[in-house]
């Protein structure tokens, strides 16, 4: 990236800062503040991380139905404006990018109001993760998987998280991979509920210091059988 596209998109943040940071409290609080602040400054510089790598069997998978009320779609242009109640303008140019390389987007919608999303990735590139994971031909990535607060514990990332597998099978994958912190329970949770063919790859620690990322992948011992 030139001096000049790089001097852009700080300046972007800097503008845009103000109005996704009141968002990212109205519905995370203090944390999402904070959490939008820290990918403006901190994690520009540095940011490390522990992940847990899970591949999961898309066709032993169930069909799990969003609750009365709420739909999921892919996202469409005229979403966007809707959109933004959830997203802030800083993600909402990565998402235009992802949809852009060609990435696929479900979005839970309770009447007009979007209540949370979920991503699909046929292929692992620096716009989905800074972390180098390899998958193998026949598997997809599934990542970002977001549900508002109030609407949490409804059953709806459960959905979310069944049509993101629905999408991949559709695209012709057999797995579906993804990356889950140990810290992350709610995550592991709903991993849970999607499916009984579940296994542990192994495990990535990484730290990025500006733009370098240094990781190291570690295999599983065995078949890591979750279930």
């Amino acid at each position: 990236m030139s001096v000049r596209r790089k001097l852009d998109k700080y300046l972007d943040d800097c503008r845009t800062f103000p109005d996704d940071a009141a968002l990212a409290f109205r519905l995370e609080g203090i944390s999402g503040v904070w959490d939008t602040l820290a990918a403006r400054t901190i994690d520009r510089v540095v940011r490390s991380g522990h992940m847990v790598v899970f591949a999961q069997g898309l066709d032993s998978a169930p069909e799990i139905a969003p609750p009365p009320g709420v739909v999921i779609r892919p996202l469409a242009e005229r979403d966007w404006p809707a959109l933004g109640g959830i997203v802030t303008r800083r993600n909402l140019g990565l998402f235009r990018a992802l949809l852009a390389n060609g990435h696929h987007a479900l979005v839970a919608w309770r009447g007009s109001q979007p209540i949370g999303y979920g991503w699909v990735a046929e292929r692992v590139g620096p716009e989905v993760t800074a972390c180098p994971l390899t998958l193998p031909p026949d598997a997809a990535y599934l990542w970002d998987l977001y549900v508002v607060p109030d609407e949490r514990s409804n059953g709806i990332g459960s959905a979310l998280a069944s049509a993101r597998i629905r999408t991949a099978r559709e695209c012709g994958f057999r797995e579906g991979w993804r990356m889950i912190a140990p810290s992350n329970a709610a995550s592991l949770r709903t991993l849970a509920r999607s499916g009984t063919d579940t296994r542990v790859v192994g495990e990535l620690r990484f730290i990025k210091i500006l733009a370098k990322v240094h990781a190291r992948f570690t295999p599983a011992q065995s078949s890591g059988r979750l279930n």
